[in-house]
């Protein structure tokens, strides 16, 4: 019985405990930041555009406006992974009055691997495939890269098809606000 008289009798000595939870208890947001597109950026470019050579001869045909170019291939998880994410970007970078134009390279080592792949995944857009991916290397450095550069790539091409930014890597959630600026050019 006095067992149970312990058990059931609050303590006279105080507790140090935290503090109850306000009713809401949540992170504070961080400060929003300005966009450095530089920092997006791994080169600026200057230089102009020249598409290598693909499957078929024909490169894409040059946009009116501002032309965001993808370089992805099937066996490119991070490629696949952002794909729908930049295709609904550039539907929203649109119906925000900011015109571009997306076009696609795959980098896949045979047609049939890009071919395959198409016909499992119609959803993706149509790509052309570099005709030669020896010719990978020396076509990464003229658009500023290093001859390994990792894939996905990002060319974001001005209106007279000279390079303004080039990202080497997958872009993320975070990312919209600097591609963003650099299609209005800054």
């Amino acid at each position: 019985m006095l067992l149970l008289s312990l058990l059931a009798c609050p303590s006279s000595t105080p507790t140090t405990s935290s503090p109850p939870a306000g009713r809401v208890d949540a992170p504070v947001a961080p400060v929003r930041r300005p966009v450095d597109a530089d920092a997006f950026c791994d080169s600026r470019g200057g230089q102009a555009f020249i598409w290598p050579e693909v499957d078929g001869g024909a490169a894409p045909a040059p946009a009116a406006g501002w032309t965001w170019v993808n370089v992805w291939a099937t066996w490119c998880k991070p490629c696949l992974a952002e794909m729908p994410m930049i295709q609904e970007w550039a539907a929203k970078l649109s119906a925000s009055g900011i015109a571009v134009e997306q076009r696609f390279l795959s980098v896949d080592n045979k047609p049939t691997d890009l071919s395959s792949f198409m016909v499992l995944h119609p959803e993706f857009p149509k790509s052309p495939r570099l005709a030669d991916v020896t010719r990978l290397s020396p076509w990464l450095e003229s658009i500023g890269l290093d001859a390994s550069a990792s894939l996905p790539l990002h060319l974001f091409l001005k209106p007279d098809q000279t390079i303004a930014c080039v990202r080497n890597g997958a872009v993320g959630e975070n990312d919209y606000d600097a591609i963003s600026a650099v299609l209005q050019g800054r």
